[in-house]
């Protein structure tokens, strides 16, 4: 059976809400803690900020930073290249993209109200995720730079960093 999760941010205004998406798949910390690093690391070229507003863009069937345009979803969904396979569809209908649903707002403190196994915050000034269980307690905080995956040996995992971009 999969593991679900949140993964989100602390509201900037009010540090106890909660403002995230949900996978519904590979929420378990062995798995998501790596594919986030390697999302940040990827797609969003170790910008904090660039990982929260990739994530909360949508909620996911799951997250996948080595997704290629070959993956097909069902029901017209479509990959987001180096992040993953939305929950719901990405297609178009007579020219418009099709709205994802609303973020999912709530204080921390309420969050053993959701269907979730762990909740993942992302922290972007920190470049830090703090893992939480399913009822909000925090269990711990990791630098995304120490979860990145190993890189196989000969071969360059991800897309140099831009000039003057530091971790």
């Amino acid at each position: 059976m999969s593991t679900s999760c949140y993964i989100g941010d602390a509201d900037p205004d009010n540090p106890h809400v909660v403002r995230a998406r949900f996978v519904l798949a590979d929420g378990h910390p062995g798995v998501m803690l790596p594919t986030l690093a390697a999302i940040w690391a990827g797609h969003a070229r170790h910008d904090t900020r660039a990982l929260i507003t990739a994530i909360l863009a949508r909620d996911w069937e799951h997250l996948d930073p080595a997704i290629t345009a070959a993956a097909c979803g069902a029901r017209g969904r479509r990959p987001v290249l180096g992040v993953g396979m939305p929950l719901t569809r990405t297609t178009t209908t007579g020219g418009v993209v099709d709205a994802p649903e609303p973020l999912t707002v709530f204080p921390l403190c309420h969050a053993g109200h959701l269907d979730a196994e762990r909740i993942y915050l992302i922290e972007a000034d920190t470049t830090m995720i703090a893992v939480h269980t399913g009822d909000g307690t925090r269990l711990g905080a990791y630098p995304l730079t120490a979860c990145l995956p190993s890189p196989t040996p000969g071969r360059r995992p991800y897309p140099p960093r831009p000039a003057g971009v530091r971790e």
